[in-house]
């Protein structure tokens, strides 16, 4: 059931106890109304009759003047008289008003007042013995109070309804806003971060709506920066796949080939019996093999750095300086890594911060020299990659890379820091990261 009907319903019933409410009370007065008012009326007509039996002894027509006192109460509201003979027969009655419509049972016995006969005995006269019986008659005010209830009853139903209406329309226009922000919540579930709410409305959903955009927006950058990485990703990947390509191509290519031709002379020189000049032709096969098995293994490190898991954050930083310096010949790299073995997702993540950064500054720096320098601190490791080369080729890159490293090493609670050297000179990029000691490291 929608939140709006339960809301609506329950003002509703609280509506309705109270008009429930509000009617018992409003009965409990009018009964009690009620019966005073019969009180009153029942004293008024003692009175009168005591009066008039004051002067009935001195009458000369008893029977008449008695009559006479009876019909005076002829459509009277409250009091019904009746002339009783001495054997309790009945001489005379009143006539008591008639309503147009009368009420409905339960609710005259709800308001009827019990009736409460008072039987007057006639003084001494002609007429002889008798009495004069009155008798309250509620009916009059009951009908009267019927319809009173009727028309309350109206003016509520009609009122409640208006209001009930108008809470609807309230309620409806306070909850368009969030009908809006669900909406916009569902876009944003499949992958519409583009979507904004107007910030309109209540405060409260005002604040709802300022943090779904907030929301959204980061969202939007977020995912705008994903894509940014995604690409960088694939052009370092065939950037990658190109290096490799090359290196198969320079080093192993060559090497294959004089393999190739090495084993034609040798065929050459067993059908020939030239047997003592096989040896060297071997000799030779076996180092270009040697060679290409090298090459093998420094393109399989850079696939895969298994040294970081396997060997220790140290060994991979030194296959990693290896690789490095040897298609770089003019490049001297500086090391100060510590004695303890680093291991874990911290080795990881250091590995990759120290693997950036070099690359980055043979990329576009063109230093030549590199210092990669791990130390511990107080609970930390810190990671710190400089070079001499030119800061503003470094600077002038893409910057992704250095995006990725920023959202590596904070994903693991760590903080990063870059910029040009010393005196402006070079790029320097450092990195501070949690000591693993739940990874069993003193």
């Amino acid at each position: 059931m929608p939140l709006r009907v339960r809301i609506i319903l329950v003002i509703g019933l609280v509506l309705l106890l109270a008009m429930t409410l509000g009617t018992l009370v409003a009965g409990y007065e009018v009964r009690r109304a009620l019966s005073a008012e019969l009180t009153a009326g029942m004293g008024g007509a003692r009175q009168t009759v005591a009066g008039a039996f004051e002067d009935l002894p001195q009458s000369d027509h008893p029977a008449r003047d008695l009559r006479e006192l009876v019909e005076t109460f002829d459509g009277n509201r409250h009091v019904h008289a009746a002339l009783l003979g001495a054997e309790g027969q009945t001489v005379a009655v009143s006539h008591t008003q008639q309503g147009d419509a009368p009420p409905p049972g339960w609710f005259r016995a709800l308001l009827k007042i019990p009736p409460s006969s008072m039987a007057l005995p006639l003084p001494q006269t002609r007429f002889g013995a008798g009495q004069l019986v009155l008798t309250p008659t509620p009916d009059l005010d009951v009908g009267a109070t019927w319809n009173e209830f009727l028309a309350l009853m109206g003016v509520l139903v009609v009122t409640a309804m208006a209001g009930l209406l108008m809470v609807y329309m309230v309620i409806t226009a306070a909850f368009r806003p969030l009908t809006v922000l669900a909406q916009r919540f569902a876009g944003l579930g499949g992958g519409d971060y583009a979507g904004r709410v107007a910030e309109t409305g209540a405060p409260e959903v005002l604040h709802l709506q300022r943090g779904f955009n907030l929301m959204a927006g980061a969202l939007e950058a977020t995912s705008a920066r994903n894509r940014q990485l995604a690409e960088q990703l694939a052009n370092l990947q065939e950037e990658e796949r190109a290096d490799i390509a090359r290196d198969l191509h320079d080093e192993i290519g060559p090497h294959l080939f004089a393999v190739s031709l090495d084993a034609e002379v040798i065929a050459q020189f067993a059908a020939s019996g030239r047997h003592d000049a096989i040896p060297e032709r071997v000799q030779e096969i076996q180092s270009a093999v040697r060679y290409m098995q090298k090459q093998v293994r420094d393109l399989l490190v850079r696939l895969r750095p298994t040294q970081v898991t396997e060997f220790g954050l140290n060994a991979a930083i030194e296959d990693l300086v290896r690789f490095w310096a040897t298609r770089q010949p003019d490049l001297l790299f500086d090391l100060a890594l510590p004695d303890e073995a680093i291991s874990g997702p911290t080795a990881e993540v250091a590995y990759r911060i120290v693997q950036e950064g070099v690359n980055n500054a043979v990329r576009h720096g063109k230093p030549g020299l590199i210092r990669i320098a791990l130390a511990r601190g107080k609970d930390e490791l810190l990671v710190t990659v400089e070079d001499d080369g030119s800061s503003q080729s470094v600077a002038g890159g893409s910057g992704l890379g250095l995006i990725g490293m920023r959202e590596r090493v904070e994903a693991g609670g760590g903080s990063l820091t870059y910029g040009p050297g010393a005196a402006g000179q070079g790029w320097s990029v450092q990195a501070r990261l949690a000591w693993p000691h739940e990874e069993g490291q003193s």
